[in-house]
C-alpha cells in the first residue's frame, strides 16, 4: 500500500468507489461549514502547514492517481458561507485542489469543503481542528477491505426499490441546507436520530401525498482517525413503523463492507448507470459524534445528497458547544427542508405534531 503522506499515489478503493460511482448528477462534494470561537488571524499559515502534513490536501487527480500540487486559494465571501455558489461548486479535481476553503468577511463562520474521493466527515474535522488551532493531523490510507456484504439486499432493491423522499414539484437551481440545534443523550444516538428522521419523512411523504412503505437507510461508519477518505457505511431497509433504531443498532455491528468499496470494477460499475437509481436510499444518515476542536463552538456537517432522493441527515456536536442536526435536499425547496429538519427534532424531542394535524402543515 501506497504511503497516504507520499505523492504521486493511486486512489484508494474507497476513492475508486466513488470516483467510479455510475450516477453522473453526483458531485461527491462534502460540506462542512463551523461557527468559529474567534477569527482566524493566522490561517493561510496554518494551511501551508497542513499542506506540509498532508499533501493530499492540494493533490490533483490525473486519471486516477493523485499528482502533488499546492493547496488551495481562501476565498471570502460576504455574508453566510451556506448559499454561497462557492461553497458546493463541483471540483474540478485534474485542474484545483480536493479541499475548498470558504470565510465569511468577518471571519466568523469557515466553510471546510472536500471531495469525497479525497476527505470523509472525519477528515474535515481534523483539517477543521488544523486550521483553528488545534495539532497537526495525519494522512491516513484505507486499511484492508473486510468481507464483502451480501448481493441479496441490492438484488431486493433492484427489484422493489426504496421509497423516495417525495420531492417538492417544481425545479430547484442548488442543494438546500438546512441546520437545527438539538439535546440528545444515552445510549444508541445514531438509532435514535434515524428514527426521528424516519418519523419525519413519513410525515413529509403524507403531507405530499406519496406512500412511505419501503425505507432504505445508508448509515455512514467511520473509519481509522487521520486525513483521508476512510469511511464506510451499512444499507438497512425497514418499514416506517418498524423498530428503525435497533436495526441501526444491528448494522453498526456489522463488519461486512459494502460490496463496491472491496471492488469496483470500471466496466461493472458503468453498466450499472441505467439503473443505478433503482439501489437509492429513502436517506442517509451520518452521525459524526462528539469532537474537541477548540476554535469552533458548532459544526454544520452536510454529507453528499445523492440518489431518487438525494436527502441526507447529519449529526455533529463539539465539546463545550452545540449539537447540530442537519438537513441536506437536492429536490426539497427550502421551505420544506425547513420543515422535514424541524418535525425530525420534534420528533427526536418526543414533541411531535401528528401528520393530519394542521400545525404539521
Amino acid at each position: 500500500m501506497t504511503a497516504p503522506d507520499v505523492l504521486p499515489a493511486p486512489a484508494s478503493r474507497h476513492a475508486l468507489a466513488l470516483l467510479r460511482f455510475p450516477d453522473p448528477r453526483t458531485d461527491w462534494v462534502v460540506v462542512t461549514v463551523a461557527t468559529l470561537r474567534q477569527p482566524p488571524t493566522d490561517l493561510p499559515d496554518r494551511l501551508a502547514r497542513l499542506h506540509g502534513a498532508v499533501p493530499l490536501v492540494g493533490a490533483r487527480l490525473d486519471g486516477e492517481v493523485w499528482q502533488p500540487g499546492s493547496p488551495p486559494e481562501i476565498i471570502t465571501v460576504d455574508g453566510e458561507p451556506l448559499g454561497h455558489p462557492e461553497l458546493d461548486r463541483p471540483f474540478d479535481l485534474a485542474t484545483e485542489a480536493p479541499l475548498r476553503l470558504v470565510l465569511n468577511a468577518d471571519g466568523t463562520r469557515l466553510g471546510v469543503v472536500g471531495h469525497h474521493a479525497a476527505f470523509d466527515g472525519l477528515a474535515l474535522v481534523a483539517v477543521l481542528d488544523a486550521l483553528t488551532g488545534g495539532p497537526l493531523p495525519s494522512p491516513v490510507a484505507s486499511p484492508p477491505p473486510g468481507e464483502p456484504g451480501s448481493k441479496v439486499p441490492l438484488l431486493t432493491r433492484l427489484a422493489r426499490p426504496a421509497d423516495r423522499v417525495a420531492p417538492t414539484p417544481g425545479i430547484w437551481p442548488g442543494d438546500a441546507f438546512e441546520t437545527a440545534t438539538i439535546t440528545v443523550s444515552g445510549k444508541g444516538i445514531t438509532g435514535q436520530l434515524a428514527q426521528a428522521c424516519v418519523a419525519a419523512v413519513a410525515q413529509h411523504n403524507q403531507r405530499h401525498g406519496e406512500k412511505l412503505r419501503k425505507v432504505g437507510i445508508t448509515v455512514a461508519i467511520g473509519g481509522p482517525a487521520g486525513v483521508g477518505n476512510v469511511a464506510s457505511y451499512r444499507r438497512i431497509d425497514v418499514a416506517p413503523d418498524g423498530d428503525v433504531a435497533g436495526q441501526v443498532r444491528v448494522a453498526l455491528t456489522s463488519n461486512e463492507e459494502p460490496g463496491e468499496q472491496v471492488s469496483a470494477p470500471k466496466a461493472l460499475m458503468k453498466a450499472l448507470t441505467p439503473v443505478v437509481e433503482r439501489f437509492s436510499d429513502t436517506i442517509l444518515l451520518s452521525n459524526l459524534g462528539r469532537h474537541r476542536v477548540d476554535g469552533v463552538s458548532q459544526l454544520d456537517f452536510f454529507p453528499v445528497a445523492r440518489g431518487r432522493s438525494a436527502v441526507c441527515f447529519a449529526s455533529a456536536a463539539i465539546q463545550g458547544g452545540e449539537t447540530t442536526l442537519t438537513l441536506r435536499a437536492r429536490d426539497l425547496s427550502p421551505g420544506d427542508a425547513r420543515r422535514l429538519l424541524q418535525a425530525a427534532t420534534a420528533h427526536l424531542a418526543g414533541n411531535a405534531v401528528p401528520a393530519d394535524d394542521p400545525a404539521a402543515r
